[in-house]
């Protein structure tokens, strides 16, 4: 636990905090506790951190709305992952898809085609997705089964040993 995290559970008394990198997310029952913090966290931040609190990126808004966080939706007892999110990852489907269908693939391309798409299913293993999985893959185009095939077991694009 870093000296941040202590700060917010132990010295606050956070139960319910999550945190990557500079971004964190903080729930709370009482709204007014939680608006009494932001000057604590504020000033935690510049004296020991030397980090600013950005003023427009502040939310308080009841739990049972959800709140976007980290590509995903997070609600009590489900996290979805965000709308955005799945745009993207449909965009990128169709990129790789068109890339295919103007040529041959080379080894770059196809190593790109892996990095993007198992990118995005690592993040999608984390949600309950598997309608969306699903839906997902049967839009990847046929033709990357002769460079690639997925392997349901590990949830990834693996690239066939003979076409390397």
């Amino acid at each position: 636990m870093n000296s941040f995290d202590h700060f917010i559970k132990k010295e606050l008394k956070i139960k319910y905090y999550g945190r990557y990198v500079d971004d964190f997310i903080i729930i709370h029952k009482n709204k007014d506790y939680l608006k009494k913090i932001i000057k604590e966290i504020r000033e935690y931040l510049f004296n020991n951190l030397k980090l600013i609190l950005h003023p427009k990126k502040i939310y308080l808004q009841n739990s049972l709305k959800g709140v976007k966080f980290l590509g995903s939706f997070i609600k009590p007892h489900r996290i979805y992952i965000a709308s955005r999110t799945k745009g993207n990852f449909f965009q990128a489907i169709e990129r790789q898809n068109q890339l295919v269908k103007n040529h041959q693939p080379n080894r770059e391309e196809k190593e790109s085609f892996l990095s993007v798409m198992n990118s995005y299913l690592g993040l999608i293993n984390h949600y309950q997705t598997y309608n969306l999985k699903r839906k997902l893959l049967k839009r990847v185009n046929a033709y990357w089964e002769n460079y690639l095939y997925f392997n349901q077991g590990k949830n990834k694009f693996v690239l066939k040993r003979k076409n390397i």
